[in-house]
């Protein structure tokens, strides 16, 4: 009961940073310089796949193939391993090792197959193919927004992941997360002038300003009732 109640806690207090980053993630978008036309090949990406999740089947089974890749990935890189897997339409369990917080949300805020794009993006580089590197931000656009997509679609189900962590604090988590690997695609795929540290700093500035403004607004709030 303590720990849900100290994540709750947590919860709470990550509010202002997702508020921190969402401006910073905002400013930083109105004011970087992009790569040429690659922003287009990323936004019509993201709008290929809406359109698909619209006009045909939507992907389920890719989707839960990820999701369970993603958790098992992260019970490896925290030390863990595998023992079963199991995906299919109508859900899908891995058998794991280890868990904690970010291995049990981890498939809702790292896209897997957008950081596969990503991966093939900066092999490109590396091996000069510059006639991919459109297409390849086009399939980080896409998965992105099969990413975004369904993980809102799966977020309206009870998820036994979100209900292990507690909703108040997986969801700011989850988006918060999620914000800031939108400015690693940016950042890596995009950008042309942009440094994702002072992104990153601009973040936690812009949170402290929100929580200092918050707890100044409700002290001159007591105080004036004093």
């Amino acid at each position: 009961m303590g720990t849900r109640i100290l994540k709750a806690l947590m919860g709470l207090a990550l509010v202002p940073f997702c508020a921190g980053f969402t401006w910073q993630l905002g400013t930083t978008l109105v004011s970087v310089t992009y790569r040429p036309d690659l922003p287009y090949y990323f936004i019509a990406g993201g709008i290929a796949y809406l359109a698909m999740h619209v006009l045909f089947r939507k992907p389920i089974l890719t989707y839960v193939v990820g999701h369970e890749l993603t958790h098992a990935l992260f019970a490896v890189l925290f030390g863990g391993s595998v023992k079963s897997f199991q995906a299919g339409e109508r859900g899908g369990r891995v058998t794991i090792t280890k868990s904690n917080f970010i291995i049990t949300l981890a498939p809702y805020f790292f896209p897997l197959y957008t950081f596969v794009a990503i991966v093939l993006h900066r092999l490109a580089v590396v091996f000069h193919i510059q006639g991919a590197l459109g297409w390849l931000v086009f399939l980080a656009g896409a998965t992105f927004g099969f990413h975004v997509i369904l993980t809102l679609q799966f977020l309206r189900i009870d998820q036994n992941d979100i209900k292990e962590q507690g909703a108040i604090f997986s969801y700011p988590l989850i988006y918060l997360f999620n914000v800031v690997f939108c400015a690693l695609l940016i950042y890596i795929l995009l950008a042309e002038n942009m440094s994702y540290l002072i992104f990153l700093a601009g973040g936690i500035m812009k949170s402290m300003d929100m929580i200092y403004s918050a707890f100044h607004a409700l002290f001159d709030m007591i105080w004036s009732r004093l």
